[in-house]
């Protein structure tokens, strides 16, 4: 929990410099609720108003601070140039919530019951909170979204699949990336997890296709020739 703390440390101080350093109103009246609400042990109810309005209470804010951009790069984040302000505002809360004793359970409530931006947030968030193993029935609903966004914010990118998926579930998120036209070659820790029954769905996949007169995509062609750098 040491180095969730110190990160949410990190991740406040460079919101909330950005946040005066651009006279946002707004995001200075969330970071302080922020402060407040996770001070205690929260409430679940409380947590889920200020998780929905991070994205538009942030937004003045515009770009994420390279002071953030850093830290989350220290911690595995592998785009963190991508994450907005809000997203990183919402690993803040997540964060410092589970520190402050929140129930578990509260990280699956705002998956569920929060709009597409908000999933995305909470699963980009997974490889910093606590526990990892903890959040694997939740990646695994996200890596059968049929939103594009939720499904793509877990298998591109995102170091928690190849950490913590058995192969099974890994293996289907390749074929996933390849049915559905997400990049798969930025499918993180791909390299590593490549196996023979991994390479033969590929492949059966790309003859499937072949048989039916369809054309095989380029990361198709880049994943049967061979992987040649790790994207960890």
């Amino acid at each position: 929990m040491e180095t969730q703390t110190m990160l949410a440390d990190q991740l406040h101080a460079s919101l909330l410099d950005a946040a005066d350093r651009h006279n946002a109103a707004q995001a200075l009246v969330w970071l302080d609720a922020c402060r407040r609400l996770t001070a205690d042990a929260p409430e679940p109810a409380a947590c889920r108003r200020l998780f929905s309005v991070a994205n538009r209470q942030l937004a003045a804010l515009t770009l994420l601070p390279k002071a953030a951009i850093k830290a989350l790069q220290a911690q595995r984040v592998l785009a963190a140039e991508a994450w907005s302000p809000g997203d990183a505002g919402r690993a803040l809360l997540l964060l410092r919530a589970l520190a402050a004793g929140a129930d578990p359970a509260l990280a699956f409530d705002l998956y569920r019951g929060g709009d597409s931006l908000e999933q995305q947030a909470v699963v980009k968030a997974l490889i910093l909170l606590p526990k990892p193993e903890d959040w694997l029935a939740l990646a695994t609903d996200a890596s059968r979204s049929h939103v594009a966004g939720v499904f793509q914010a877990l298998a591109c990118d995102n170091a928690y699949p190849a950490q913590q998926f058995p192969d099974l579930n890994f293996n289907q998120l390749v074929l996933k990336a390849l049915f559905t036209g997400a990049p798969a070659r930025r499918i993180a820790g791909l390299e590593r997890r490549w196996s023979p029954e991994l390479e033969h769905m590929v492949a059966a996949y790309a003859s499937e296709r072949r048989a039916a007169g369809r054309s095989v995509s380029d990361d198709v062609v880049f994943l049967l020739q061979g992987l040649h750098h790790e994207n960890v």
